[in-house]
């Protein structure tokens, strides 16, 4: 009849839990089982996976799995149907004492993604404990002289079951002097007393043998019994009487030591001994309160003795004696409730329950890295619970349900600025004042090719000197990159141009220094300038690259002699020039023409005799070559000279080239001379011929005078209107403060600027071709650059020379720039 009667209760539990569940548990992500205490082993209390809706099938592939927050594990899961099942018995009474009620609290984990549930089951109570007396047999003295209707106080009976298992009842014996009197408040029996029905006889029974038997309402019921022996007795026939029969006393779980409980008074009308009280804790109290409690015999002042705690007990029943010292000693009983004030004397505990780390930094906002566990042991706003992160982080709290928490991602991470983060969780209670707890978990970042490699320059700009050793280095590249590992490996390579020589052929790049080096020797005659391309790409994956572009100028070395054009035909050849003894100081001999393959002070020539001390009455111009007399001749003088010009360079070293000219003086014609300048000097000389010719020319000269101003005030008013529209140039001498000049039938173009940005400045090279007849005439066009109207450029550094076609080259935003115009054919510097 038990085995029916508990089976029917598992069903009825069973459907309360499945409405339960249907009404509110699944909403709040807890699952809530009922069950009876003391069922065997391997009983099924539910099926997990059908209350999740979680296929059978998958449970041992998300690593399905139980917490559990007892030390005792009284449940298991059959990971391949989801039925949770008892795995040791269990006895509510033992597990949950008194409380009223009895749950076990358990988490359910899953990953992929990560989940968590908690499952609640509550223990249900069975009748499995049957009323008990402390005491098999009690003697109880009664005066013959006592009068109907007194009361005699009794011990109760006590049963370890809850609720309706606990509800007790009491008979007594049938008998004609004593009736079962006792008071039930909320739901439970605080007074028990025996009613003196009629008046005894000591003489004619003086011992009467009660049974009192206790009955509690589980079904089936279970019942104790006790005997109970009256013996009448004379004197003494008033008992000790409490004002109350219950007191309700609360106090704070963090009273002192010693403090005063209550004070209880019970009053007895008989005098001398049969009215001195001495109070004590009745055997019915439970052994717990009698060690955290103490009753002063005397006085029944009842004070604390040990440390009161409201998560462990939050209510004590102690019931108290006071019995009377006279020969038959009477006693009167009450209950005194201690109900347990709970104070925030608890701070919140966190525990992680899951934690995915590292996360990667191109994770998306809304990842959940961890799930938290936050609990507080004290009631009401004491435990209810707050949690947070710093504001700073780029993470958030994010509640689940009651006491779960997820630790959640809130914006995207970037792990080159961080990558890790310590991230302190704060937990606060609702308590006055608050109490809180602090964890700190590390999230490390893990790297993802997000980053491309960025090169230290863009553009390169390099400078070498021409006849370099083929296959030498000759400049290194450096590309960063701000990821981790393979993602920051970088690889360089050349990048191969579409049109013209291929680059590969001219440079080559290794790949993991990034080192260039020049294929063959350069020539700076033959070209000036290179451009090439370069690719840094890193090992990720997918791969990230960067590009950039090196400029290189080749600077020219002093490594061509001079060469003396005419009016020798070749290197090492003499030329003869006949002077007249007759020509003024001054005269113009010959003149030296030069030009040198090199550039700026390479290609600057001077002129100078081998031997100054045998060139008397010649000089030399130091840079325009011209040998001039610099005294009259005389007769005296020798009729020939033999003349070595020494051409130089102001390279370091200088180079040099010698010519000898030969100079034959002629003996003047005096006579010829004579009749020449001595002419009839008639002073009617002027005619009319004259006169007309002498008009004609200042006419002609008119006409031309205002032709050069009309022409000069149009270019001045079109050269106003240039500079409006276009940026001001200036023409810069060399360092020297000087022109330099060099016998050359070549202009050429001085580019110098400093530079931001990336621009490529294409220009055609200028050419000044110099006519044999008359050198003073240039042909050809010179580049004119501007940087904006009335901004002056200043020089910083020549940068080259280019006499090929096309001029590439690279600048950023030109912040200053010059023009240089090197002509090499003119008269001595200015």
């Amino acid at each position: 009849m038990r085995l029916t009667v508990k089976s029917w209760i598992v069903q009825w539990r069973t459907v309360q839990v499945l409405l339960f569940l249907y009404f509110s548990g699944r909403s709040l992500g807890q699952i809530r089982y009922s069950v009876l205490e003391e069922l065997e082993e391997g009983t099924s209390v539910g099926n997990v996976a059908v209350d999740l809706k979680v296929d059978n099938a998958k449970l041992y592939n998300r690593n399905f799995r139980i917490a559990y927050e007892t030390s005792i594990q009284y449940f298991g899961i059959n990971i391949k149907n989801g039925i949770l099942f008892i795995k040791h018995k269990i006895d509510r009474d033992h597990l949950c004492a008194s409380s009223t009620s009895c749950l076990i609290n358990l988490e359910a984990v899953m990953d992929n993604p990560l989940e968590v549930y908690r499952i609640q089951i509550e223990i249900l109570d069975i009748n499995d404990n049957s009323p008990y007396f402390f005491s098999s047999e009690n003697t109880v003295a009664v005066s013959e002289y006592t009068r109907p209707g007194t009361h005699f106080p009794l011990e109760g009976a006590f049963d370890k079951d809850e609720g309706e298992n606990a509800l007790l009842s009491y008979h007594l014996s049938s008998n004609d002097f004593f009736a079962l009197k006792h008071q039930i408040s909320d739901g439970k029996s605080y007074s028990l007393e025996l009613l003196l029905l009629k008046a005894l006889d000591r003489e004619h029974q003086p011992v009467h043998r009660l049974t009192l038997t206790a009955t509690d309402g589980g079904t089936p019921k279970r019942s104790g019994t006790t005997q109970i022996t009256i013996q009448v007795r004379d004197a003494n026939d008033n008992p000790p009487v409490f004002d109350h029969s219950v007191y309700k006393v609360k106090m704070l779980e963090n009273t002192p030591l010693g403090s005063l409980v209550i004070k209880l008074n019970a009053t007895d009308l008989d005098e001398g001994e049969n009215g001195d009280l001495v109070y004590s804790f009745s055997n019915l109290t439970l052994s717990v309160a009698k060690q955290l409690f103490i009753i002063d015999q005397n006085s029944g002042e009842i004070r604390i003795q040990g440390v009161l705690d409201f998560e462990k007990s939050n209510m004590f029943e102690i019931r108290v004696q006071a019995k009377d010292r006279g020969l038959l000693e009477l006693t009167g009983r009450c209950n005194v409730i201690v109900e347990i004030v709970d104070v925030n004397d608890n701070s919140p505990e966190i525990k992680v329950t899951s934690f995915s780390n590292p996360v990667q930094e191109d994770a998306l906002p809304g990842l959940v890295i961890a799930l938290l566990t936050v609990t507080d042991k004290d009631s009401g706003m004491n435990g209810k619970v707050s949690c947070e992160v710093p504001l700073s982080l780029p993470f958030q709290i994010e509640a689940r349900f009651e006491n779960y928490y997820a630790l959640v991602l809130k914006k995207p991470l970037d792990r080159e600025v961080a990558a890790d983060y310590n991230v302190t969780i704060f937990a606060t209670d609702g308590g006055s004042p608050p109490l809180s707890a602090v964890k700190t978990i590390v999230i490390l970042v893990t790297d993802v090719n997000d980053n491309p490699p960025t090169f230290l320059e863009i553009p390169y700009i390099v400078s070498i000197v021409e006849n370099n050793v083929p296959w030498s280095p000759i400049f290194q590249i450096s590309a960063l990159d701000p990821d981790l590992n393979e993602n920051a490996e970088v690889k360089y390579s050349i990048i191969e141009s579409t049109e013209g020589v291929p680059v590969s052929s001219i440079f080559s790049v290794q790949s993991d220094t990034g080192q260039i080096f020049a294929l063959l020797s350069f020539d700076y005659e033959h070209n000036q300038v290179y451009s090439l391309r370069i690719k840094a790409r890193d090992s990720g994956s997918p791969s990230l690259s960067s590009t950039t572009e090196i400029t290189l100028f080749i600077q020219d070395q002093n490594d061509n002699h001079p060469m003396i054009l005419t009016p020798f035909p070749s290197h090492g050849s003499s030329a003869s020039e006949v002077v007249s003894l007759s020509s003024n100081v001054g005269y113009l001999v010959a003149k030296i023409r030069a030009m040198d393959a090199d550039s700026g002070y390479n290609a600057w020539l001077s002129y100078e005799f081998k031997e100054p001390t045998n060139a008397d009455p010649f000089r030399i111009g130091l840079y325009t070559g011209e040998i001039r007399t610099v005294r009259s001749l005389k007769e005296t003088d020798e009729g020939r000279k033999t003349l070595i010009i020494l051409v130089k360079d102001h390279g370091n070293p200088s180079l040099s080239a010698t010519v000898t000219m030969n100079v034959l003086l002629e003996k003047s014609n005096q006579e010829k001379i004579l009749d020449y300048r001595h002419v009839q000097n008639n002073d009617n000389y002027l005619t009319d011929l004259n006169v007309y010719l002498i008009i004609s020319i200042a006419s002609i000269l008119a006409i031309f005078l205002l032709f050069i101003f009309v022409y000069t005030i149009l270019r001045y008013q079109k050269a106003r209107t240039e500079a409006k529209m276009s940026r001001k140039t200036e023409v810069c001498p060399d360092t020297a403060g000087k022109w330099s000049y060099t016998q050359s039938q070549q202009y050429y173009l001085y580019l110098c600027g400093e530079s931001k940005g990336n621009r490529m400045l294409k220009s055609q090279s200028s050419h000044y071709a110099w006519n044999n007849e008359n050198h003073t005439t240039p042909t050809g066009d010179l580049l004119q650059l501007h940087n904006g109207e009335n901004d002056v450029m200043k020089a910083t550094e020549v940068r080259k020379v280019y006499k090929y076609d096309y001029l590439q080259v690279s600048l950023s935003a030109v912040r200053w720039a010059c023009v240089y115009v090197y002509p090499f054919q003119t008269s001595a510097p200015s």
